[in-house]
């Protein structure tokens, strides 16, 4: 579903974001080994031999590697899956702290999937968009208390989880909640952004399972689980995203799916700014076909969204500018929101002039 993202011979223009480098054109290099021949072999391994903690580690570390060449593909469904693994590696023969640790992990997707959504961004905005699924659920999108009311429901998963008194009510509700997601996502709906629909078929099937009732492993007497890895884990999904709400920690690691509060960002130019980008600006730059706004690219291209924070908008619009004969003439423009407050949104213009002196 994002073949481009992974596949270097695969007809995209959107460059490469390497973490440690300057945005670069996507050629044929070794780095396609990594997801064909050892990542992809590895999860496969995985499903027979699932035990086996050393491909567990492999198979991460691999999948940073694949992160470092482009920051793209840290798309939230990796960034949890790396999480999970992290736990399964931390907890060693410890069945009952991997239980609840991933259990907890679980609870921060809709503890902050929630409480990111509280806002009139979602209600307004995206709740709307949403409803526009089907010719039944039009309708509750013209109910913005509504949309609050979805948010604080999806909030309200991670304590119904939680408490032993209400597992077992929400473990039948929230696996609906993700085959509704699934449905409104898919050719039957609105037909966008379907890269997500494995990742909430997981959930659903994670939360069936691991909320269980009648699943209590008994806790190791040896002790060996690594409390260290466990809790660093824990801090990134609960307490992380909240230097989010102050813009110093990135949205894809936020759990902020479809908040609508991210920032956004454009490259604005008079013209076509290469040659090689004709298609997708032709296809998608609006205001007279001067500006084209990064995720409608990537979503072109890659079928995920870009992954957004300030360093990896300048990576693209860096890009971009030095790939012009006049790079004066175009440059970065960025939306940033303040998520309570529609009045207190702010435009930074950033021309290639200035990105290029960086």
């Amino acid at each position: 579903m994002s073949w481009a993202l992974w596949y270097p011979w695969a007809d995209r223009t959107f460059p490469l974001l390497p973490v440690w480098r300057e945005a670069a054109a996507p050629i044929v290099t070794w780095d396609w080994i990594l997801p064909f021949v050892l990542v992809l072999p590895g999860i496969l391994l995985l499903v027979l031999f699932p035990g086996l903690r050393w491909l567990i580690g492999a198979v991460s570390v691999l999948s940073v590697l694949l992160v470092v060449q482009d920051q793209n593909r840290l798309q939230p469904w990796l960034y949890f899956y790396l999480l999970v693994f992290l736990i399964h590696l931390g907890s060693a023969g410890d069945n009952h702290a991997r239980l609840r640790h991933w259990q907890w992990l679980l609870a921060a997707v809709y503890a902050w999937g929630g409480f990111n959504k509280l806002t009139p961004y979602f209600a307004v905005d995206n709740f709307p968009w949403f409803c526009e699924a089907f010719s039944w659920t039009k309708p509750m999108g013209q109910l913005p208390a509504l949309g609050y009311a979805t948010a604080l429901a999806e909030l309200l998963f991670a304590p119904g989880l939680l408490w032993s008194r209400s597992r077992a009510y929400f473990r039948w509700i929230v696996p609906g909640f993700h085959l509704f997601i699934v449905v409104a996502l898919s050719p039957v709906g609105l037909n966008w952004n379907m890269v997500v629909i494995p990742w909430n078929i997981a959930m659903g099937a994670m939360v069936w399972y691991l909320f269980d009732p009648q699943l209590k492993p008994e806790r190791a007497s040896s002790g060996n689980s690594s409390r260290i890895v466990l809790w660093a884990v824990q801090g990134l999904a609960w307490i992380m995203p909240l230097f989010n709400v102050f813009h110093i920690w990135d949205e894809a690691l936020s759990w902020k799916m479809y908040s609508n509060t991210q920032a956004e960002a454009s490259y604005f130019s008079l013209e076509v700014p290469c040659a090689r980008m004709d298609r997708v600006w032709n296809k998608y730059a609006y205001d007279d076909k001067h500006k084209l706004l990064l995720s409608d690219w990537t979503m072109e291209e890659l079928n995920v969204p870009v992954y957004d924070s300030k360093r990896t908008h300048q990576q693209i619009a860096r890009y971009l500018c030095k790939c012009r004969d006049f790079p004066g003439s175009g440059g970065l423009l960025r939306l940033q929101v303040e998520r309570w407050n529609r009045n207190a949104e702010s435009w930074e213009e950033i021309p290639c002039t200035i990105l290029l002196e960086k």
